[in-house]
């Protein structure tokens, strides 16, 4: 087994999942103590919140050189239902690795490691100055902070798939809709107005004008996958009503999750949609309150020497041509885009079940990624 391959074992084999805070100690006194052992400078971090993060470097590493940080995270989203096997105990079969944490993100950490350990090894000429970040509490957003703190000349994140170079992500704008109607008891619903009845004529406008918009509103950037180039997405994802069986419910509420394409302001369509909304509902005569509850801007790095110099990099490592893209979801990307280039890759290939059950890593894309940082490291940027 390979050193990435026996690494990456043993962080899946600990259970650190966000939303309980587990195993956050355990595993960041293990990155200490293995980079440590491969001949790296490794400091854990404990955060105002009380989680440990993690900074690797590697030693006697130019200090003038440009400084490129490699952001990943060790925390995995819980684990849900209907594995066929337990999700920390992991295993090798058919050319994958299996476990919760595999592919999102314990996989780019080892490869990362294990691409610093075997430049200090090979004594390699080092171009630029590389830092590894290894936050705690990214899935939950509590890591916010400390890559805010983060500075450098240049991102790499290394928590996407392997499919294209990722040089921006999609934005995000949550909504609710307060249906109204008229409470009434169930034996005489002429007497109320069913307000899952008027919410069911909301929900199939919002169908239908989110498949419009992925057809309309399109990036210029291509996305990873499925579609040409990125598209907004619209889709109700919450419903909420009801509170007897045998009573008409006068209220619902709906959630509406919109993803922005990142050369829109995620407010304005926000403001857009909400207007849209109104409009229909007035023309329908139906009674809804509506409330933008959050927004959140995509982005992109404008940098083309920089994500030149990168792709390249990349494709070599890959052996074969990579596009460039922006991602359907959001990225940790967005709390460094402000300060430097912030360009994208790593192992959460599309088939990889991440955030789903029975969750794996291709062998050869850990292997790839870690040849990627490795020649990063004595590239002229």
């Amino acid at each position: 087994m390979s050193c990435e391959i026996d690494l990456l074992s043993k962080l899946v084999a600990i259970d650190t999942t966000s939303t309980e805070r587990k195993g956050y100690e355990k595993i960041a006194n293990l990155l200490v103590k293995e980079a440590q052992s491969l001949g790296l400078k490794a400091e854990k971090i404990v955060d105002a919140k009380g989680i440990p993060q993690i900074l690797i470097t590697i030693p006697n590493a130019p200090k003038k050189a440009k400084k490129v940080v490699f952001i990943t995270h060790y925390d995995v989203v819980p684990v849900g239902e209907g594995w066929d096997f337990n999700p920390f105990k992991p295993f090798v079969k058919d050319s994958k690795l299996y476990g919760r944490g595999a592919a999102d993100n314990k996989s780019n950490i080892a490869a990362a490691i294990i691409a610093f350990s075997e430049a200090v090894k090979e004594k390699l000429p080092l171009k630029i100055h590389p830092v590894l970040a290894v936050a705690g509490g990214e899935e939950t957003g509590e890591s916010e902070e400390f890559f805010k703190a983060i500075k450098g000349d240049l991102a790499i994140v290394l928590d996407v798939g392997c499919e294209s170079i990722s040089i921006g992500a999609s934005g995000s704008a949550r909504l609710t809709v307060k249906v109204k109607g008229k409470q009434a008891h169930s034996a005489y619903p002429y007497k109320g107005v069913n307000a899952i009845y008027e919410a069911a004529k909301i929900i199939e406008f919002i169908k239908q004008k989110g498949k419009e918009f992925e057809k309309t509103v399109l990036s210029k950037f291509p996305a990873p996958t499925n579609y040409e180039r990125l598209p907004r997405r619209m889709n109700v994802t919450m419903i909420s009503s009801g509170i007897a069986a045998n009573i008409i419910p006068g209220e619902c509420t709906l959630t509406i999750d919109i993803r922005t394409i990142p050369e829109e302001k995620a407010e304005k369509v926000a403001e857009e949609t909400k207007r849209m909304l109104e409009s229909f509902a007035k023309e329908n005569s139906i009674d809804i309150e509506v409330q933008i509850k959050s927004s959140s801007n995509g982005w992109y790095t404008t940098n083309q020497e920089a994500v030149d110099k990168v792709k390249e990099i990349a494709e070599e490592a890959a052996g074969k041509p990579l596009k460039i893209s922006a991602e359907l979801g959001g990225t940790d990307g967005r709390y460094l885009i402000e300060r430097m280039p912030v360009i994208q890759y790593g192992t959460l290939r599309e088939d990889t079940n991440f955030h789903g059950k029975n969750e794996f890593v291709h062998l050869a894309d850990v292997k790839t990624v870690k040849a990627f940082v490795k020649k990063l490291l004595t590239a002229q940027l």
